[in-house]
């Protein structure tokens, strides 16, 4: 039987990261997959990506003016967290009326999504979701009398936000893969200059075959959460794999993940508290179990994700808000107008 053909449009950065690949790897059970990588100031091939009867969207996703002109498709959108900027409750109040309007299906990823979509009062055919990724222990984790710590700075939270809730005698390594986010400063230098009396293993190769990179990374017992809000934390998902602790900030989704001080530790400026190497250890066989319980659960939840796709469109009637889209809309026109980049 031949597969359906399914557009996946994601954001150009993830062509590196492969932050969208889990998702690909369930569609591709019954769809025939057709990239299209979205990059600020480029032109979107609409007259393609219309060809398809089935269209994902992953991170970004197209404004309401253009999604309008997709007739008869099913849409899906999996929007992350920390990309949601809306200018204002106004302008967010009509995003979401826009999004149900089209019968647009959302997988949630974060509960924040979730309750930004609950805030407006209106019906989006929706499904939440913690991804997981198949346990991968360190079989030699208890054998560890000190920390190896696994740093990846993407230039949203520095090494001094967080070293403070060590004892530094207690650190054996810390492992540093300085990769600053597009249009984030490299601070590296100074880092590393304020922090001379660390063991340092600095991994400044601009390329890591990702078999070298995970056999460095499987030997760190704690891992790092390298931003202040994420969509998902594809990062994290492979540290809990592994059993390792997790310092992340305290937002989302961080703290959807780290539910106690058995798996990680939250932290924001005000955090005192000090970490000790001996309740890391002795925690571990905690965090392989909630690692196994909530993988087991993901394998479960994502086969709900291509019945929903497949379901027939539920869109609200928008002619009750018709004076808002039009409010959009001129917007819209004026970002036209001024050639200022209108896809995101």
């Amino acid at each position: 039987m031949q597969k359906k053909r399914l557009a996946f449009i994601d954001y150009w950065s993830h062509q590196n990261t492969k932050s969208g690949d889990f998702l690909r790897e369930i569609f591709s059970k019954e769809f025939e997959i057709t990239d299209f990588w979205w990059k600020p100031n480029e032109r979107i091939p609409l007259e393609e990506i219309d060809e398809y009867e089935y269209i994902f969207f992953f991170h970004v996703i197209f404004p309401h003016q253009i999604l309008r002109k997709l007739k008869k498709k099913k849409i899906m959108w999996a929007p992350m967290y920390d990309a949601l900027n809306f200018r204002n409750f106004f302008f967010k109040s009509i995003f979401w009326k826009q999004i149900a309007s089209l019968g647009v299906k959302v997988l949630k990823f974060s509960n924040k999504v979730t309750e930004s979509i609950g805030k407006e009062d209106i019906n989006i055919n929706s499904l939440k979701l913690n991804y997981f990724i198949k346990p991968n222990f360190n079989q030699s984790y208890n054998q560890e009398r000190k920390l190896n710590i696994f740093f990846w700075d993407r230039g949203r939270i520095k090494i001094n936000d967080w070293l403070h809730l060590f004892n530094k005698e207690e650190i054996n390594e810390l492992v540093y893969l300085p990769r600053p986010d597009p249009g984030i400063k490299d601070t590296t230098y100074d880092d590393l200059k304020s922090n001379k009396d660390l063991n340092i293993k600095l991994m400044d190769k601009k390329y890591i075959p990702k078999n070298e990179y995970l056999k460095i990374f499987e030997k760190c017992n704690v891992f790092i959460a390298p931003r202040k809000k994420e969509g998902i934390g594809i990062t994290i998902v492979e540290a809990i794999s592994r059993g390792m602790f997790i310092i992340g900030y305290n937002d989302s989704t961080m703290n959807e993940y780290i539910l106690n001080k058995k798996v990680g530790l939250l932290f924001n400026k005000e955090t005192k508290e000090k970490i000790a190497l001996k309740d890391i250890v002795k925690h571990y066989n905690f965090r392989k179990s909630y690692a196994e319980i909530n993988y087991d659960k993901w394998s479960k939840d994502k086969e709900k994700i291509i019945p929903l796709l497949k379901e027939d469109n539920k869109s609200i009637n928008s002619i009750y808000f018709f004076p808002l889209f039009l409010i959009d809309d001129l917007r819209h026109l004026i970002k036209r107008v001024f050639k200022i980049n209108y896809y995101y």
